[in-house]
Formats: C-alpha cells, structure tokens, sequence
C-alpha cells in the first residue's frame, strides 16, 4: 500500500524523497534549486530534498555527477509495505522466533 495511490486522482503531483551526502555542510545551500529541503544534518552531512516523482531518477544521476556531492539516492519510502497484513506477519514471525529463543534457553538451565 502506496501513500502515492492517493494522490492519482487528484492534481496533486507525487513526490519522493532524496538522500544526499555533501562533501561539506556549507554545500546543503547549492541544492535548493533542484528541490525543497525537508531536513539537513550538519553532524553527518546530508540533506533530505523533495522533488516530483517523475523527474526523481535522471535529478539523481544529475547530483551523482556534481562535485560537491558524494553520493544520491532515493529514499525507499515508497518501497515499504505499510499494510496491516504485514505488520501482523511480522509480528507473528517474531513472536514465534522468541518462543523458540525462549525453549532454547530453558533446555540449557537444566
């Protein structure tokens, strides 16, 4: 279930998010022109743009290229599994790894 399966109905143009990793901080202001800056982190030295979804891969390989950038990608938002079957498939299977951690456990106190 994908948050864009919303919006194609409407006018409303999908976005997508792109992590990029600066040489230096100072540089997070040169990457206002091809996006918005949702966050940007001085300590490690990457910023968080959103740009329209339809133009996202050839504007990564286009910041790939600049001198200032060590490296940019997609974010995989869009690629996660957001429904409640999941999540409880997920839980199920964790439960049931504990238990068995759990009988492991108890065999070797005895």
């Amino acid at each position: 279930m994908s948050y864009n399966l919303d919006l194609e109905n409407t006018n409303i143009p999908a976005r997508v998010a792109i992590i990029v990793f600066l040489n230096q901080a100072q540089d997070q202001f040169k990457l206002r022109q091809f996006g918005d800056i949702v966050y940007f982190s001085k300590r490690k030295k990457y910023c968080l743009i959103y740009v329209n979804q339809n133009g996202a891969r050839e504007l990564t390989i286009k910041l790939n290229k600049l001198h200032f950038v060590k490296k940019a990608e997609i974010s995989p938002t869009s690629e996660l599994d957001f429904s409640r079957e999941h999540e409880e498939g997920q839980i199920n299977k964790l439960a049931s790894e504990a238990e068995q951690i759990l009988e492991e456990n108890e065999e070797y106190k005895q």
